[in-house]
């Protein structure tokens, strides 16, 4: 499937260089998908103003990440798994579950809007759909916080790391939605 109406840079890996075997890694981190249907999905997630701009927004280990922006200026982040991450399903499941689990446990982090764990969609890959966070990157202001400021917000990321810490679990592995795991695996 090709990624049409999206410059080739939106679709290939482009955060850095492979010394060995490079066209195959970079292959291996290529995503297409159907780009009109990505946008649909989103509206219909969203339901919000037409979506009328996508464009990549960053990428992560394991994802490409796209920035979508509605006629109203609504922004979203859509999320796309590359090839090689694995298990598929997966992955994609385990991610939205766990991001629940911690919104539900009071940490702050994007809602998810809408998702979907299976390729075999119209858009063309797993994807999933979320609030943009808030704020600017941290590496961008840290040098200018005072001292002062600088220990406020480290006591606040522990904070929320002592919350996730507390949060029980009765096994360690990933944690899913019910239905996302067959019935011998619960």
């Amino acid at each position: 499937m090709l990624t049409k109406g999206l410059p080739r840079r939106s679709s290939t890996y482009t955060s850095g260089r492979f010394l060995y075997n490079e066209q195959r890694r970079l292959e291996e981190r290529r995503v297409n998908f159907n780009v009109a249907a990505l946008k649909y999905a989103a509206e219909k997630h969203v339901g919000r103003a037409k979506i009328t701009h996508l464009r990549k927004f960053a990428e992560g280990g394991f994802n490409r990440v796209f920035l979508l922006t509605a006629e109203d200026g609504f922004e979203v982040i859509a999320k796309a798994p590359y090839t090689i991450t694995v298990p598929k399903h997966y992955a994609t499941a385990s991610e939205v579950a766990a991001t629940e689990l911690l919104r539900s446990k009071g940490i702050p982090v994007p809602r998810i809007l809408g998702w979907s764990a299976d390729p075999n969609n119209p858009v063309g890959v797993e994807y999933i759909i979320m609030e943009k966070a808030s704020g600017v990157p941290l590496e961008t202001r840290w040098f200018n916080l005072s001292k002062q400021e600088r220990h406020h917000l480290v006591t606040s990321l522990v904070d929320i790391e002592t919350k996730i810490f507390s949060i029980p679990f009765g096994h360690f592995g990933s944690i899913y939605f019910k239905d996302d795991v067959p019935s011998n695996f619960r």
